[in-house]
């Protein structure tokens, strides 16, 4: 039986972020991986494509990233957060658990997240 490759989802608003964050992942053994800027466009991409693991900005500018952690959550597909503040806006109660990594982040402290998660 072949391995399911490992994809995973970048949403990030910061187009350099975005591209680090990338690199980092592909890094970790994603094979595939997919960045998008908006929830609109992670909802998408999310419905067309099978996702492994998702890095979630928290705050995308005019909208949070609440939306797509929640169907993420509802498909049972683990993600972390990112975020640039020591505050978090507030999130849904089964959100609040979900690990968080503080920017500007590295790669070891994306790898030893999802580590921790059991990926």
């Amino acid at each position: 039986m072949a391995e399911v490759p490992r994809t995973a989802l970048v949403v990030e608003d910061n187009m350099i972020i975005a591209m680090e964050a990338e690199e980092i992942l592909r890094d970790l053994g994603y094979e595939d991986c997919h960045v998008c800027g908006s929830v609109r466009s992670a909802l998408k991409l999310i419905a067309d494509h099978p996702i492994t693991f998702a890095l979630l900005d928290i705050d995308l500018g005019s909208e949070t990233s609440e939306e797509i952690a929640s169907t993420l959550l509802s498909q049972g597909t683990p993600f972390i957060f990112a975020s640039g503040y020591n505050e978090y806006p507030e999130l849904a109660k089964d959100l609040i658990e979900v690990p968080v990594v503080t920017k500007p982040y590295t790669a070891s402290d994306v790898a030893g997240v999802i580590e921790k998660l059991g990926l």
